[in-house]
């Protein structure tokens, strides 16, 4: 982090805020009952990230409120409601609230992100500020419908159906749902794939995938998180670890495999068996790696589902901006 961002994190810890990691897991579940469709936005992406972030979290007039530090990038906040019913306060007064913050904290503006386009208009409204809006398309999440996921005819399949029909007929091959007690079988692929490549480059993106890895191990909550693992001749060589969140969604949150193109028939297997009364699966973003933007592509018709980022700038007399937060 900068100067500049740790002095707004030691603000706000002194503010009250907690860290974001394992124990507040709780927390951000019970938060991740809304409609939010994007994966950003879940528990689990929360609480496994939170160390590459120096991400910290406090509950605010029943809205729970998380600001995000990485590297030199701009600091950003990101709001979740409970439902049904939400809270009290409207978002007009947790936006003035942290707005108050940003500014007590020496950051240069309120940045909000994660939003669905669907909420933009919400945002739109609040009074008092000056509204900028953004977004990229290396941070849009992957969003298939299941039957898409599970096609294999036509031209758009023929890369999926090429890298997967060689597993098919294989008898080496078998599956195990992940369970608490072989949780750490996935850390032990996670090992053995970051063993062939540079720390520096896998960490360049978000952080170090391991330790991330490592956290949804001690979180895994057989009630509420699926996987598999896969196995050549009795020995591991990949796995995948979803959520259905309801009917209408589930998220892939990680998996590896260090046979090539095993993990395609992993997420392939994994929604046949796990997912075929859900209507769409999350894949997240690609983060502008061409390599993973490829891959996600390659997996069948898809949708891009926008997260934006709004910057809020006070509005003063006249109608000019406050140049203390733009």
């Amino acid at each position: 982090m900068t100067e500049q961002q740790n002095k707004a994190y030691d603000y706000f810890r002194q503010q009250g805020f907690l860290p974001v990691n394992a124990e507040s897991y709780p927390v951000f579940k019970s938060y991740d009952q809304g409609d939010n469709r994007l994966g950003e936005l879940t528990a689990v992406v929360a609480v496994v990230w939170g160390f590459a972030y120096h991400a910290v979290y406090k509950v605010i007039q029943g809205y729970l409120c998380s600001l995000w530090f990485h590297g030199e990038e701009p600091a950003y906040f990101e709001i979740l409601r409970q439902s049904p019913g939400g809270p009290a306060c409207s978002l007009q007064e947790v936006v003035d609230i942290l707005y108050g913050l940003s500014v007590g904290s020496g950051l240069p503006f309120l940045r909000i992100y994660a939003i669905e386009e669907r909420f933009l208009r919400e945002y739109e409204a609040l009074k008092g500020y000056v509204m900028k809006t953004e977004y990229s398309d290396d941070h849009s999440e992957y969003a298939y419908r299941i039957k898409d996921v599970l096609e294999l005819s036509g031209g758009i399949n023929l890369n999926k159906r090429n890298r997967l029909k060689k597993f098919f007929k294989q008898l080496n091959i078998s599956l195990q749902p992940i369970t608490k007690e072989n949780v750490h079988l996935c850390l032990e692929v996670q090992e053995a794939w970051c063993g062939y490549r540079e720390c520096s480059s896998c960490e360049s993106f978000v952080g170090c995938e391991k330790n991330a890895i490592a956290i949804m191990a001690a979180i895994f909550d057989e009630h509420v998180h699926t996987g598999i693992i896969g196995y050549f001749d009795n020995v591991p060589v990949g796995y995948a670890i979803c959520e259905k969140k309801n009917e209408q969604m589930a998220f892939l949150y990680f998996g590896k495999s260090t046979v090539p193109d095993f993990f395609v028939y992993l997420i392939y297997m994994i929604v046949k068996m796990y997912f075929s009364d859900v209507a769409c699966l999350n894949i997240n973003e690609d983060m502008g790696n061409a390599g993973l933007r490829l891959f996600k592509a390659h997996l069948g018709i898809h949708e891009l589902w926008r997260k934006y980022s709004c910057t809020f700038t006070r509005v003063i007399e006249g109608g000019r901006s406050d140049g203390s937060a733009a």
